[in-house]
């Protein structure tokens, strides 16, 4: 895996090497393993290589082919063998993906974006049209950046490598008022004023002229529908699918590992892997986020907090894994933040589980486990629980069917008749406009309300469609898997911090297409929810999984660890306090009310949790990174001019 940078100009002035090389000097806790650029007139690449597949000893970028086009991507191809087939390449076998990819494209030109398998993002410029085009994945799981000043196009990996081609660092305070309250859902804009994001499944191409246009290249309206012959035949489709998307990446140069948290997503993949392994002669390494030993506070209805017996069972079923548990009170949340912060460039959502999850990597990372399986994306693909189809059948005029749905909803959760009635059917039915609807995020958000005002936080949700109640309208599941505007920005940051990768085979789009294909109701048959994953790992995953409705909580002993720092985030939050620009984004009295007004239990319940979990914890969060941006503004204001 990689970072890029590059820079086309438009005034007839050639691109130096010193410009790429600060680019690269700044991406390099992205790629400390070889860098390297090159330049064409007014058009140059940077690029920084971490070694994560056998075949990345190999690569040279940024590459150009024999059509003179040029490549600088990140990308890991998961589908090598199809894609040199298909290309007609010849001794390729050792190539680096990167090579392939271009000699791909120089044959495909982009027609081949749909083809690939696995994370890209990839920047390809045509000599001959003098055009440069900006690719990323599907699901955007890589990412890449770009910015059009007035006579150049920069892009790059992430927003350091930008400020390091001259682009400003400018602040855009909407944007930072909808990451306050959890509005993720504009893809294309950033942290940072004038800097953009490629969306998943487009590209971006810039003419010689210097217009930029933006294309879709996949959309999930192409996915075709799966129609099999029994209930059997589904699950064992899914079980083929999924355990190939898993065997395709575990091509690493390294050992291979695992995040288990005992539920259906992980482990299916954990088990995969270790029957993979096991082939061989294998062991896999599972690392799991687990609270304090002996935490036993309460829990709200329907959940647990300690997922150490069902990471126990999949180890004794699986007989060859290997689980370091990661203690929750061991890890410290807040002292994470600045390192994360140089890394993503961007605040950090959920400082509670930032200290745990970390934690894990870098146990792996000492154990010389640098590549990760996850299930990351398999709420809304292989464990899909199948409800929001209820509501589809009963627009549909099939009230019977909704009406089962609904019966075995309240006989399945924690949930009253009149608890799943309201959220199945009238929750996602009501307008967001409705009293109360729009400003449900002042529950979990520290922003101040009339920053959140003046940046118009409420009507930018309305034309995007979010609604912070958590009702997602019908249709929109796919939604859920991009859900996350800065999901690709963070895997990098992850990546740069630990040296990490974290692979997630429940992303795989072929695994997401066939999830996706399949009726709605086979993730409802049998009268069970999240039936499809269940019947396809049965006889591999044990019962205390395959039956397990609970659901696990993360940090379960996040307040703890938060009481025993009480002192000290009432210091932090004076200090925070003489920033003009935290006084004017975050609620500083509310968080100073919450510190003094300590709940003396109580923390199951929704409303403390939303307070001190959330707006507390994101609300310091959020002024230390804003006190970070002010800090290394100011550094670089001090700094020489190139």
């Amino acid at each position: 895996m990689s970072g890029i940078a590059g820079i086309l100009r438009f005034d007839d002035r050639a691109v130096g090497r010193h410009e790429l090389e600060r680019a690269a000097g700044a991406l390099r806790q992205h790629g400390p393993d070889r860098s390297a650029v090159l330049t064409d007139c007014d058009v140059g690449f940077a690029h920084v290589l971490m070694r994560m597949t056998p075949e990345d000893t190999f690569d040279r970028q940024p590459l150009r082919g024999p059509s003179g086009a040029l490549i600088a991507a990140d990308l890991r191809l998961d589908n090598r063998d199809d894609v040199i087939a298909r290309a007609g390449l010849k001794d390729a076998a050792n190539w680096p993906d990167s090579r392939i990819l271009l000699a791909a494209w120089e044959k495909f030109g982009d027609d081949v974006w749909p083809l690939l398998r696995g994370p890209f993002a990839a920047a390809v410029f045509d000599p001959r049209r003098r055009a440069l085009t900006l690719a990323r994945d599907h699901l955007g799981l890589n990412v890449v950046l770009w910015h059009r000043g007035g006579d150049f196009f920069a892009f790059a990996t992430m927003p350091n490598g930008l400020f390091a081609l001259g682009v400003p660092r400018e602040l855009s305070e909407e944007k930072l008022a909808d990451f306050l309250v959890l509005n993720h859902a504009e893809q294309q804009t950033t942290i940072y004023r004038g800097i953009f994001r490629v969306p998943p499944a487009h590209i971006v191409r810039v003419s010689d002229d210097g217009a930029v246009s933006e294309h879709r290249f996949w959309s999930p309206a192409e996915i075709a529908p799966v129609r099999l012959a029994s209930d059997e035949a589904y699950a064992e489709g899914l079980r083929e699918r999924l355990h190939l998307a898993v065997r395709r990446q575990m091509r690493s140069a390294h050992p291979i590992g695992c995040l288990l948290s005992g539920g259906l997503d992980s482990s299916s993949v954990a088990i995969l892997a270790a029957r993979s392994l096991g082939e061989k002669g294998g062991r896999l390494s599972a690392y799991a986020g687990v609270p304090r030993h002996g935490f036993g506070g309460p829990m709200p209805a329907g959940h647990y907090a300690d997922a150490t017996p069902y990471v126990a069972a999949v180890a004794v079923a699986a007989g060859n894994v290997d689980v370091t548990y990661v203690h929750n009170d061991e890890c410290d949340d807040f002292a994470e933040l600045e390192p994360f912060f140089m890394a993503l460039e961007g605040p950090v959502r959920n400082p509670s589980n930032l200290g745990w999850v970390l934690g894990c990597l870098r146990q792996a990372r000492a154990q010389g486990r640098r590549v990760l399986l996850g299930g990351l994306a398999g709420n809304q693909t292989i464990s899909w629980n199948g409800w929001p189809q209820a509501l589809a059948h009963l627009k549909r005029g099939h009230l019977l069917t909704a009406y089962r749905q609904w019966r075995l909803f309240y006989r399945s959760t924690p949930f009253s008749r009149w608890q799943a009635l309201r959220q199945l059917f009238l929750e996602p039915l009501r307008d967001g406009r409705l009293a109360g609807a729009s400003l449900a995020w002042r529950q979990h958000s520290a922003i101040r309300p009339d920053f959140a005002a003046a940046m118009g936080v409420d009507a930018r949700a309305q034309r995007l469609g979010r609604d912070f109640r958590g009702c997602r309208p019908v249709g929109e599941r796919i939604a859920a898997l991009t859900a996350v505007d800065y999901a690709g920005d963070w895997r990098a940051a992850e990546k740069a911090v630990t040296g990490v990768e974290v692979r997630d085979p429940t992303a795989d789009i072929d695994v997401v297409s066939y999830c996706f294909g399949v009726p709605d109701e086979q993730y409802l048959a049998e009268g069970i929810d999240r039936s499809l994953i269940r019947r396809a790992m049965w006889g591999l995953l044990p019962e205390t999984i395959l039956a397990n409705r609970l659901i696990g909580m993360q940090a379960a002993d996040w307040h703890e660890k938060l009481e025993r720092r009480r002192g000290e985030l009432a210091r932090q939050l004076d200090e925070l306090a003489c920033s003009p620009l935290v006084r004017k984004a975050i609620d500083i009295p509310r968080l100073a009310r919450a510190l003094n007004d300590w709940p003396e239990g109580g923390w199951q319940r929704n409303e403390i949790f939303q307070e001190y979990n959330l707006a507390l914890t994101r609300g310091i969060a959020g002024a230390r990174f804003l006190r970070w941006f002010e800090a290394a503004n100011s550094s670089a204001a001090s700094l020489p001019a190139a």
